[in-house]
């Protein structure tokens, strides 16, 4: 490594992902799920087809307007993964 960085931090972990797939009635979903060690009542949710992803608990899925901009939706395709993440989460 070039001596022009310094690192602050450089740790590598062995986490459980968790990978699930659904059809909505306007099309197919693809989630990646991760726990968040700095707040364990939020997890790391990666919307793999828009390559987006957000720190998600219950109170962002109750904010209108959150979902639709993380993960670049419309309100209707936001409104179908928030009654699914509201299952899972």
């Amino acid at each position: 490594m070039s001596e022009e960085f310094e690192l602050l931090k450089d740790e590598i972990k062995t986490k459980k992902v968790r990978y699930i797939s659904f059809m909505g009635n306007l099309q197919r979903y693809d989630f990646a799920f991760m726990e968040n060690e700095d707040d364990p009542s939020k997890v790391v949710v990666i919307y793999l087809q828009k390559n987006r992803f957000g720190i998600i608990g219950k109170e962002e899925l109750r904010n209108k307007g959150h979902l639709e901009h993380i993960f670049h939706e419309t309100q209707m395709e936001a409104d179908e993964i928030r009654k699914f993440l509201n299952e899972i989460l």
